[in-house]
């Protein structure tokens, strides 16, 4: 299971200012190249007209299923707000279907902060299925569990054979995303990664960085 620093992130998570992380990205992008510059300019348009009037942290709203991920910046820590409920929603629109994994193999995917130890308060809720994130930009490339910790845990614990796991890579989980600052943030880094790495790695369309997919 992965070492939980959940308690650390939430406490930092609330001083995170969102526009001066934009700013720091967007100056960096500007002085590393042509490319950069082009790009940064276009999210500037975006953080002086769409984003400026954003809250932050978002409400996580009182019935619905949402899920927060932290990324460490340079600037603070940021937390990403999942829609679980409109991810289910999705599974089904979409007619996605699950991984079947033995739980020995997607048991590094738990985090240990997001498993209920106490099993007196523990509340069933199985309206949603297992749900796994892998992205480079945002869980360093390796399995994250965004719902169903529980589930994995006692397949794990309890030795059984299988279980089912709905997996999402990159970009097929932004529609998740429950809050625009969320998208944004993980557009940002991808054309920032894109800038200083020199890279060109975007969908294969006629649009130059991910800001225009916003």
């Amino acid at each position: 299971m992965v070492e939980s620093k959940i308690e650390y992130y939430e406490n930092e998570s609330q001083q995170f200012k969102p526009i001066q992380h934009f700013n720091s990205r967007i100056k960096e992008m500007e002085n590393e190249s042509k490319y950069g510059a082009e790009v940064a300019s276009k999210w500037t348009e975006i953080v002086n007209l769409p984003l400026k009037d954003e809250m932050y942290p978002v409400v996580h709203p009182i019935g619905q299923e949402t899920f927060s991920l932290y990324a460490e910046f340079p600037t603070g820590v940021f937390e990403y707000a999942l829609d679980i409920d409109g991810a289910t929603s999705l599974i089904k629109e979409k007619s996605i279907k699950p991984i079947t994994f033995e739980p020995s193999k997607i048991i590094a995917s738990v985090e240990e902060g997001n498993i209920n130890t106490n099993t007196g308060n523990i509340k069933i809720n199985h309206k949603n299925p297992v749900m796994v994130l892998q992205s480079k930009f945002l869980t360093d490339d390796k399995p994250y569990c965004i719902n169903g910790n529980h589930r994995i845990f006692e397949a794990y614990r309890n030795n059984e054979e299988q279980i089912e796991v709905f997996v999402f890579k990159d970009l097929e989980f932004t529609p998740f995303f429950y809050d625009v600052l969320s998208k944004a943030i993980y557009f940002l880094e991808m054309d920032y990664n894109n800038v200083i790495k020199n890279v060109r790695n975007f969908p294969k369309d006629n649009h130059t960085a991910y800001a225009y997919f916003l």
